[in-house]
């Protein structure tokens, strides 16, 4: 499908039409908690599986014969498969009942903006990021401020002179620590800028945020620091208890009430209260731009999500005009979206790693997948682009398995990591019956996945008792259980783990691979539990096993059975660790085979 205004409006709403007939699931277990409703939730057998993440904060769920009842998703405890709701109207409803999930209408603003003006600016920027190759400022030396920096990390910031630029960010290579030199840098380098700061979730812009913050600290701008500001609704209120100056008044309360009245949307049956409705929405949404306006109107910088900033386009466009857009966690922005977002600004800087995770695309139609599931990073691929290279979270030979298999090679430890008896410290080999382990280590199993009823989904019990043997042998005496992380692609699999670690380590983290981007824990256990499954295949199966092996500081271990080496980044992953750190015979199963001791 060729890349036009044409072909993205039929896409988008292609994608719209798909969405907005809501998900449902299931109500497990239902509790109230300080006048929220607390639901545990599961997949309904045969529809759509709704995946319970972060992306359901702020979409409306609605139940009851009629739909009469509903409310705001506020928080969502994915490792538990839980939702919180703000209630607006009706009761609590039943176990076992079915819930409606509606996202907001992102895509309807966004199709408007492809629909007018915006769509036109969107493609001359497009042309200008292929026509000027020069920089539209001159690059000058950061300064002693900035000395901390590596040098990729320098140039990463340096590129923001031209049009667009992007950073491509591997796991521990410090690209949000860059993303925070850089807005600091563009704000005191040019005292009349401003700056919208994006990213797909919340969490993505208020880490991108605070990151900013620390560095106008670092720098000694505290007065600068003063003028940004987070807007929208779901901001994470406890990361900025110690940092209040970064919170615009009053906008928060007002986009909470406006969420909750767009919940209490009645049923159109009922002609009357559905008109009264939507005019007290209408005159709420005018009264929370005017909000988002005044703020955004003194502020140099303004950080929210890219659908709210898509949402409230018009009001932002009005308080403009902005100098520098930065996309954080570019990954995960659909491709019409990327594509809007240098038109926002003069100049764009998108950030992220394109071998992390991708958009979530539903529509059905291959063609509306491949143009939807693009990123900048496909788009923008002819702008100056700088990839972080040096990383410091993983041991060498972590580090050499995952360049080798997702990075062409290019990753490596930074010298100052490996010069640091500390840092070394920290990621020193754990040992089994007097043998070092492998920092990447397969361990085989000989069950199949299986699907199980009970548990609702495909898992693999032998993995799942070969974790236990793991954790047995090695928490408390090499890492304390806080720095363990168990990573499973299925929720099935993630449930019969913890039943199985519930007795002796229930402190464990058990999650799906998708939680764990951005985190890191010093031992990494990754249950592929199916490597042949299609949800490991192609670009977007290799993209979440490395996430899931780029989590680990000292050690990444695979159980596995032979048909998952089928697969091409495990198969090669366990090559390199055959080839580099894994020793013949027994002791090539170190977990199984001291299981088998026992």
């Amino acid at each position: 499908m060729a890349i036009t205004r044409a072909a993205i409006q039929g896409a988008l709403e292609a994608e719209r039409s798909f969405v907005q007939k809501g998900g449902r699931v299931e109500v497990a277990s239902s509790d109230l908690d300080d006048g929220y409703l607390v639901l545990g939730v599961r997949s309904v057998k045969g529809q759509h599986r709704v995946v319970v993440d972060e992306a359901l904060e702020g979409v409306r769920a609605k139940w009851g014969d009629e739909l009469e009842a509903g409310g705001i998703i506020k928080l969502v405890d994915s490792d538990n498969d839980r939702i919180v709701i703000q209630v607006a109207a009706g009761g609590m409803p039943a176990i076992g009942s079915q819930i409606w999930l509606f996202p907001g209408d992102f895509l309807g603003p966004l199709i408007d903006m492809w629909a007018g003006e915006m769509g036109a600016l969107a493609a001359k920027r497009l042309r200008q990021t292929k026509e000027e190759t020069e920089p539209l400022q001159p690059i000058l030396p950061l300064g002693n401020r900035f000395s901390d920096l590596r040098q990729r990390q320098v140039e990463a910031v340096q590129n923001s002179a031209y049009r667009c630029s992007i950073t491509i960010g591997p796991p521990g290579t410090g690209k949000t620590y860059t993303i925070g030199a850089l807005g600091a840098y563009l704000l005191k380098r040019f005292p009349k800028s401003r700056i919208l700061l994006l990213g797909p979730t919340n969490v993505a812009v208020d880490t991108a945020l605070l990151s900013i913050d620390d560095w106008l600290g670092r720098i000694d701008k505290p007065v600068i620091a003063k003028t940004a500001k987070r807007v929208g609704a779901y901001f994470d209120p406890r990361k900025f208890v110690n940092r209040p100056h970064l919170l615009a008044p009053g906008i928060a309360e007002k986009s909470t009430e406006f969420l909750l009245l767009e919940a209490s949307e009645p049923p159109k049956s009922k002609v009357g209260e559905h008109i009264k409705w939507k005019d007290k929405l209408s005159a709420l949404r005018k009264e929370l731009g005017a909000d988002i306006s005044a703020v955004a109107s003194e502020a140099r910088l303004v950080a929210t999500t890219v659908s709210s900033a898509i949402t409230w386009y018009d009001t932002l466009h009005t308080a403009g005009p902005w100098h520098f857009v930065i996309c954080d966690e570019a990954s995960q922005v659909i491709g019409p979206a990327a594509l809007m977002v240098p038109a926002m600004g003069q100049q764009t800087i998108f950030a992220g790693d394109p071998c992390q995770l991708s958009p979530i695309v539903q529509s059905a139609g291959a063609g509306e997948k491949a143009l939807l599931g693009k990123t900048a990073f496909d788009l923008f691929a002819h702008t100056p682009t700088t990839m972080l290279n040096e990383q410091s979270r993983m041991a060498v030979g972590i580090c050499q398995a995952v360049s080798t298999t997702f990075y062409n090679g290019e990753l490596k430890v930074c010298r100052k990591a490996m010069a640091d008896p500390d840092w070394k410290k920290k990621r020193s080999p754990f040992f089994v019956n007097g043998r070092e382990i492998p920092r990447v280590c397969f361990d085989q199993v000989s069950e199949p996945a299986t699907y199980s009823q009970s548990y609702g989904g495909f898992i693999r019990f032998q993995s799942a008792k070969l974790i236990e043997t793991i954790i047995d042998n090695l928490a408390g005496s090499y890492v304390d259980a806080e720095d363990i992380m168990v990573l499973t692609p299925f929720r099935a699999q993630r449930t019969l783990i913890r039943n199985f670690l519930r007795r002796r380590h229930p402190e464990i983290s058990v999650s799906t691979v998708h939680r764990a981007q951005g985190s890191e824990r010093t031992l990494v256990i990754f249950d592929p539990v199916d490597g042949t499954s299609n949800f490991l295949q192609g670009r977007d199966g290799e993209r979440l096993i490395n996430v899931a092996i780029s989590r680990a500081k000292a050690h990444a271990i695979v159980p596995f059975v032979r048909d998952d080496l089928s697969n091409p980044a495990l198969g090669l992953l366990h090559k390199i660790a055959s080839k580099s750190f894994q020793t013949a015979g027994k002791f090539a199963r170190p977990f199984t085979f001291s299981s088998l001791a026992n």
